[in-house]
């Protein structure tokens, strides 16, 4: 869908966190809060799915063994692990995770591939400036519902009384949005712009490479390089604890990295 140009807050505010070390250390990753500008472009309205990413392996023999799952009593690393079997059943419909931005970047050419060279519409992931600004959808809010977590599972997929089963311990929202784990792309309402599961389901890939905190300046830019050590993520997942359910939460994994909770959606230029 095309989303149009313009400017937008980004970053976290004070209020938005809590006193912990944890959330005092999120505050330096997610500030200065600053003005971006965005030109137009397009987002996809979904993340991309397990049935599209099938095609994909199917006609590439593309095989991405090794991921991180949780077994039902820890996060563990599985070497048997894969986008097909991510530690718990999925339908067809759901995002495809235990992908790394490395296996994205494969989906995107091999996709790319299929496009004419003349057309403007290529495929690739969206810059982190453009994520938060397509998630925000004009609001300034750290939710686009709002402020109220009680209101999360009307809305997004995330770690609430329905995961409490799963892992005790971890903080989880006051309500049940009905699954443990991924849900179909599309199964809560969307945000203002028409944009589904923003802030939950699976975190979502981005293009850059991360830095902590905003280096703002007259020379800022993201940096978008090949040889990043790591990529960042943004959104929220499945496993979200409370705290991490907003548009400025921000973090990042190495390119080659797998988990059962980070998929990615796809972004394109517009012609010019």
């Amino acid at each position: 869908m095309a989303v149009p140009g313009g400017a937008y807050m980004m970053g976290a505010t004070k209020e938005e966190l809590g006193d912990s070390t944890n959330d005092k250390i999120k505050y330096l990753d997610e500030t200065p809060r600053h003005p971006e500008r965005v030109r137009s472009f397009a987002l996809a309205k979904f993340k991309v799915t397990k049935r599209e990413f099938s095609v994909f392996t199917k006609e590439t023999g593309f095989v991405g063994k090794g991921c991180r799952i949780y077994d039902g009593k820890a996060w563990r690393y599985d070497p048997d692990a894969d986008w097909m079997h991510p530690g718990f059943e999925q339908t067809e419909q759901d995002p495809v995770v235990c992908v790394s931005w490395d296996d994205a970047q494969k989906f995107i050419r091999w996709l790319n591939a299929k496009i004419p060279e003349s057309s403007h519409h290529k495929y690739r992931l969206p810059t982190e400036v453009e994520w938060e600004y397509a998630a925000r959808a004009g609001t300034a809010t750290p939710t686009y519902w709002g402020d109220e977590p009680a209101e999360t599972c009307r809305h997004e997929n995330t770690r609430d009384l329905s995961k409490n089963a799963l892992d005790q311990p971890a903080q989880a929202g006051g309500c049940s949005d009905r699954y443990a784990f991924t849900s179909p792309v599309g199964s809560f309402s969307t945000n203002p712009w028409g944009f589904s599961d923003m802030l939950g389901d699976a975190l979502e890939w981005i293009q850059d490479c991360p830095k902590i905190g905003y280096r703002i300046g007259p020379s800022y830019a993201p940096d978008s390089s090949t040889t990043c050590r790591t990529r960042g993520l943004r959104g929220a997942s499945w496993a979200s604890i409370p705290i991490a359910v907003r548009a400025a939460n921000r973090t990042a994994r190495g390119p080659t990295e797998r988990n059962s909770t980070v998929g990615f959606r796809m972004a394109s230029d517009l012609s010019r």
